[in-house]
């Protein structure tokens, strides 16, 4: 992934490397003529020389040295000195004179010529000269004067290069800034529609596909949106699917108080025994939908024990061959490996449990439920297969949702309110597992459970 960092980074160096690598190349076509720097240099050696020419003069003269002058923009005394050598170096008056001072004076007194020097801020000038005797010397005047800052600049040639150095500069920051505002913006913008309800608000491209924090902060922004879209419709769809359960079982209560009113004895007793089983499906059908808001909600009743998953589910099939053999079907489990696990033994048990009902209630009289369980490895694969008619493709990703049936009509004649494969999946999902469906090659649904062991 490219960071946005290293981005922003990158682009502020390579700003700065441009505008470096663009002054530095056209420096020469600006600094060939540089009149202050040339008034600068010229005016201190001019006025350097100037007094070792009448420092000279004095010295063939004979006449008495006077106090060292002051250059002007000098640094007090030390701004200006002179310095008198013989022809091997030797400084007269016997101060200690600095390196460059003695290098330029022994030149000057092998050339004979005057001679300047300027390094940094530092001018030297030296000429020879002849004392009273006629014995030769080399005056050095060393000018202490470094430039001053409006020495260094040049207006006619930097205000122009400054105002492009503004324009490049802004240029590249206001693309920067489009380029970190927008997409917050659009992030922004989105957030304030799902905020104010509009579940479909998403950011959608060209943001989520950008290759840095932001486009996968915009991919989480959108997952999160759908995943809340999906959450806010299932709950629309169960408050929906669960009134129109209620409604049905509480409708017959209201016939079947109505004509117990209205019958006595035998007949009253068979709409009072209509009662209890329609009480019987309601108290099924809100226990159904607690445990499934419990598993919805992440919080099973009991602590994780261990316990041998092939035992159970041996434990599950017995209990669902028997209820199946009244119906001439049979549920015949393969193997019986032990698998031992830990976890939450009755939602395990809840789980094998309604799937199997399933199956035993679709598979064709006269066949029987298969179920296998292979342990092996860190997971423990479960396969329950029916051989009934199945189930459309279409209807596979629905058929784990509550209240989710095959037929579009609300029809009992399968029994059960589509609870079962629901709590199923989610009493396996607690335990970190998987639930998948697929219609065998054969004929059938084939119902595969994945449980980590460990």
């Amino acid at each position: 992934m490219k960071s946005l960092f290293l981005r922003i980074f990158l682009w502020f160096w390579l700003a700065m490397v441009v505008l470096g690598v663009l002054l530095v190349v056209t420096s020469p076509f600006f600094t060939q003529s540089r009149p202050r720097i040339d008034r600068w240099q010229q005016g201190a050696e001019s006025w350097a020389s100037e007094r070792v020419q009448r420092a000279a003069q004095r010295i063939a003269d004979g006449t008495p040295d006077e106090s060292p002058p002051h250059a002007p923009g000098g640094h007090g005394p030390r701004g200006f000195d002179l310095f008198v050598f013989d022809l091997e170096g030797r400084e007269i008056a016997q101060r200690e004179a600095p390196d460059q001072v003695v290098e330029l004076a022994l030149r000057v007194a092998a050339s004979g010529a005057e001679e300047s020097v300027r390094r940094g801020g530092l001018h030297l000038v030296a000429q020879p000269a002849t004392d009273p005797e006629g014995r030769p010397l080399v005056v050095v005047g060393a000018l202490h004067r470094p430039p001053r800052p409006i020495d260094l600049l040049e207006p006619e040639a930097l205000w122009w290069r400054l105002a492009l150095l503004a324009v490049v500069v802004g240029a590249l920051s206001l693309w920067l800034a489009r380029y970190l505002s927008g997409p917050v913006g659009g992030l922004r913008r989105a957030t304030q529609r799902l905020s104010a309800g509009d579940l479909t608000a998403r950011v959608g491209p060209p943001v989520d596909r950008r290759h840095d924090e932001i486009g996968a902060l915009a991919r989480d922004f959108d997952a999160m949106a759908g995943r809340l879209e999906n959450l806010v419709g299932s709950q629309r769809r169960l408050l929906r699917d669960v009134s129109h359960e209620l409604r049905s079982p509480l409708a017959r209560l209201t016939v079947a108080l109505q004509l117990a009113r209205n019958r006595e004895g035998a007949q009253a007793a068979a709409a009072l025994d209509r009662i209890e089983r329609e009480t019987g499906r309601l108290d099924d059908l809100i226990g159904q939908l607690l445990l499934l808001e419990r598993l919805e909600a992440r919080a099973p009743d009991a602590e994780a024990v261990d316990f041998d998953l092939g035992e159970l589910l041996n434990e599950v099939v017995d209990d669902a061959s028997f209820e199946a053999s009244s119906t001439n079907r049979s549920v015949e489990l393969y193997t019986e490996p032990r698998c031992p696990m830990r976890g939450h033994r009755s939602l395990i048990r809840s789980a094998f449990d309604n799937v199997l009902r399933n199956a035993v209630r679709h598979t064709a009289e006269g066949t029987a439920v298969e179920v296998s369980i292979d342990c092996g490895g860190a997971e423990a694969v479960i396969t329950i297969r029916d051989h009934g008619p199945g189930v459309p493709d279409d209807h596979l990703e629905t058929l784990f949702e509550p209240f989710s049936r095959v037929a579009d009509a609300r029809e009992r004649a399968t029994g059960g309110a589509g609870l079962g494969l629901a709590i199923a999946r989610r009493a396996v999902e607690v335990h970190r597992g998987t639930v998948t469906a697929r219609n065998h090659p054969d004929c059938g649904l084939e119902v595969g459970i994945t449980l980590p062991l460990r």
